[in-house]
């Protein structure tokens, strides 16, 4: 899965579900900054899942500090996916 596109999604997803613009959020954007909690992170996991096809535990979105390091490890998990998929 291509980088740039898992960190368009994953900032369009934040910026939708936040009601800002994407171009407001920065590489350091925090998920709390732009006021979204845990119930947010459930419908983010959800809405990657849909949009990937990946399974993206609700966690993720909770311990990441920004939305681009929520993105970079969406990433991580796509390529360990297509890893596994390569073996099989």
């Amino acid at each position: 899965m291509d980088p740039v596109k898992v960190r368009e999604m994953v900032f369009n997803s934040v910026a939708g579900l936040a009601g800002v613009s994407p171009a407001s959020i920065t590489d350091v954007t925090n998920l709390e900054s732009l006021g979204l909690d845990s119930s947010d992170a459930v419908v983010l996991a959800m809405e990657v899942e849909e949009l990937t096809g990946l399974e993206i535990e609700v966690g993720l979105f909770l311990r990441c500090a920004t939305v681009a390091e929520a993105a970079a490890e969406i990433t991580a998990i796509a390529g360990r996916g297509a890893a596994t998929s390569a073996k099989e």
